[in-house]
């Protein structure tokens, strides 16, 4: 039997962090683009950029999630986790997917558009470079699945066959590196090969293990103290350690090093926590945090609309505008996107979302 978590404030504000995160750093895209400009005083431009490792963030988010619920109990059903699972993620997966192909142009023109919608429903597109990205920031949940797959596998094993995984992923992006240069790319194995490399589950993986590694630092701090941090057996520390170091040695967009990224994610978490305390901020963020799936797919429709209502009201733009006009039409429409984001999302939590979960949990059992 799967045991029930009561839904903890904390981690909806982290999420609230994170969708921000995300939808700041597309904001700036946005205002780019509208403008024409990239007049942006360097530390705010910086500042919104860096927002694109709230994906890192929902990925320790993550990670926390799924070993503080799976991890420690007897029981376990791969049948209620993967229904659970696909009950939350693939109603709107579906939505946007579908909604994608629909309501846009053919994100895969050389292919059979039956075929294609298919293997994007399935959280396939990876294998393909005009589906990877379908719908627009789907890469990111199709690594989250492959994360519930390896969780599901591994979910047993020690700290040390973890931070094992993130060396063996770490080495066979070097390898698949390696054999690209050398393989037919039209062959299933040359597919495999760049697929692989499309997916970055070696990048993205760490990150849901960081979560766990939290969980279980924090579970054993709170028992034993600083004593309890310290394992008895020495290959799990070398093992983890080499896991941190590669981590932090590996490169994310535009070429960010990994020591960075983490250091974000951290500064993420801190800032929601703080944020959560503050009456009134707390309860905002929280809410957001409670539609960020939704919110994390309709933000970049929502800009889209935005940046076609900014070229409609002729505003200034072709890199005329000012510093203040960029750093105002940046802000407006981060705040834009994120209402209209939020405000969708709360529709699409009472009658799609919530109900699907509730008819989840009472039928699969």
């Amino acid at each position: 039997m799967e045991v029930h978590h009561s839904r903890i404030p904390a981690l909806d504000a982290v999420r609230g962090i994170a969708i921000l995160m995300v939808v700041a750093t597309h904001s700036l895209s946005a205002t780019v683009a509208v403008t024409g400009s990239y007049n942006i005083p360097t530390p705010l431009f910086k500042l919104f950029d860096y927002g694109q490792f709230g994906v890192q963030l929902f990925f320790v988010l993550s990670g926390w999630l799924m070993f503080s619920l799976y991890t420690g109990h007897g029981d376990f059903s791969q049948r209620i986790y993967w229904a659970r699972r696909w009950a939350r993620i693939w109603p709107l997966w579906i939505v946007f997917v579908i909604g994608t192909f629909v309501f846009l142009s053919n994100p895969n023109p050389e292919g059979n558009i039956w075929l294609s919608l298919v293997i994007s429903i399935f959280f396939l597109g990876w294998l393909t470079p005009n589906l990877a990205s379908v719908p627009t920031g789907g890469l990111t949940i199709q690594q989250e699945m492959g994360h519930y797959t390896l969780f599901a596998l591994f979910r047993k094993k020690s700290a040390a066959f973890l931070a094992g995984t993130v060396i063996v992923g770490y080495l066979s992006a070097v390898l698949a590196r390696y054999l690209q240069q050398s393989v037919d790319p039209d062959s299933v194995f040359g597919i495999a090969i760049n697929g692989w490399l499309r997916l970055q589950l070696f990048n993205s993986w760490p990150f849901f293990l960081l979560g766990g590694l939290g969980l279980a630092l924090f579970r054993m701090w709170s028992k034993q103290g600083l004593t309890g941090l310290f394992p008895n057996q020495v290959k799990t520390p070398v093992l983890v350690t080499v896991a941190l170091v590669l981590i932090g040695l590996s490169t994310y967009s535009q070429e960010t090093p990994g020591f960075f990224v983490l250091g974000y994610v951290i500064f993420g978490v801190f800032l929601a926590l703080a944020l959560n305390a503050i009456p009134g901020v707390g309860e905002m963020l929280r809410s957001i945090g409670r539609y960020s799936y939704f919110m994390y797919f309709f933000h970049f429709w929502a800009l889209r609309w935005i940046e076609d209502l900014y070229r409609g009201l002729d505003l200034p733009g072709n890199d005329q505008t000012s510093v203040t006009w960029n750093i105002a039409t940046l802000i407006v429409i981060w705040i834009m996107a994120t209402f209209i984001s939020w405000a969708v999302g709360w529709v699409s939590w009472r009658i799609l979302e919530k109900p699907i979960l509730n008819a989840a949990r009472k039928y699969i059992h």
